[in-house]
């Protein structure tokens, strides 16, 4: 059974100005970190703006994604829905293009009971053949998981990991003491946190800023897990700082894509409603990409 760990980037999906998918810029984004050192990568997240994709352009993602990994490293596929039905449709699609294993966080804006998101999960197992990453992101879907829900679904042998996103140091804690000997528990939001949740017993993280980030992040992933905490809470500050920005500035993802751009590498245009940075907004991001020795001094505008 495939087990996850170390560096995996949250990609962006880059479109084209017109909104049409880049998918030549994911390919080249898709090479970019591969060159980085990441142990795998997650396609149609949150950060790749999944919401906004049709049936068509998720299964095209998918493809074209592992076409271009070629197995250099696993691909994952983010497949969460607001029902059961329809992640299983996307399930179906990364089976098919050969995606390696499947996210799935629980349904969104629905607010189902744990039992209901229980039996979510079961069917999904029931009707897929991939593994499946839980995702645990409460900001998004409104929703928490347990502990107990997950040590139940911990049972299961193709349930192979957690993205725990919650930013809640207990419930982490929790999580890994009870469940972290049948499956991984990776973090999110590893830009703000990732120090503490490895020093915790996390393996391993999945992050919107690694692209950004680049050989940076896996750096510091194989600084902190050697045990060096001195350079791991040095590279953590650079780091909280750069996060800050790229989600305080428009609407996210739209932050993470004009870093990208920025830095040479495809973010492309958000989707709406969500609005491309503007001038000024593109300027605090430049600032902070130069202040954490990303991008060189230039004294100039965007």
């Amino acid at each position: 059974m495939l087990q996850l760990k170390g560096v995996i980037p949250a990609l962006t999906t880059p479109f084209k100005k017109n909104e049409e998918l880049d998918i030549l810029g994911l390919r080249n984004l898709i090479d970019y970190v591969i060159d980085d050192g990441v142990h795998a990568l997650l396609v149609n997240g949150c950060t790749g703006e999944s919401w906004a994709l049709d049936d068509d352009e998720r299964s095209s993602v998918f493809e074209v994604s592992v076409e271009q990994t070629a197995g250099r490293c696993p691909v994952i596929a983010g497949c969460g829905a607001t029902s059961a039905r329809k992640a299983i449709s996307s399930a179906r699609q990364a089976e098919r293009a050969g995606c390696d294993a499947i996210m799935v966080q629980p349904p969104w804006y629905v607010l189902p009971g744990e039992e209901e998101i229980e039996a979510y999960y079961r069917r999904i197992l029931e009707e897929t053949e991939l593994p499946i990453v839980v995702y645990n992101i409460p900001r998004r879907t409104g929703i928490s998981l347990s502990v107990a829900l997950m040590d139940r679904l911990a049972d299961e042998p193709r349930v192979i990991a957690l993205k725990e996103s919650s930013k809640d140091f207990v419930l982490l804690s929790e999580m890994i003491r009870c469940i972290a000997d049948r499956m991984t528990v990776l973090v999110g939001y590893a830009s703000v946190i990732g120090l503490p949740a490895l020093s915790m017993g996390a393996v391993g993280y999945i992050d919107s800023s690694t692209p950004v980030l680049g050989k940076r992040s896996r750096e510091f992933y194989d600084v902190v897990m050697s045990g060096d905490l001195i350079q791991g809470r040095k590279m953590q500050t650079q780091m909280v700082k750069l996060n800050q920005t790229l989600f305080g500035v428009g609407t996210f993802p739209a932050g993470v894509k004009a870093a990208l751009e920025l830095l040479g590498r495809p973010g492309g245009s958000p989707r709406e409603p969500i609005r491309a940075l503007n001038q000024e907004q593109r300027e605090q991001i430049r600032l902070v990409l130069e202040e954490t020795n990303l991008l060189p001094v230039t004294g100039t505008g965007v």
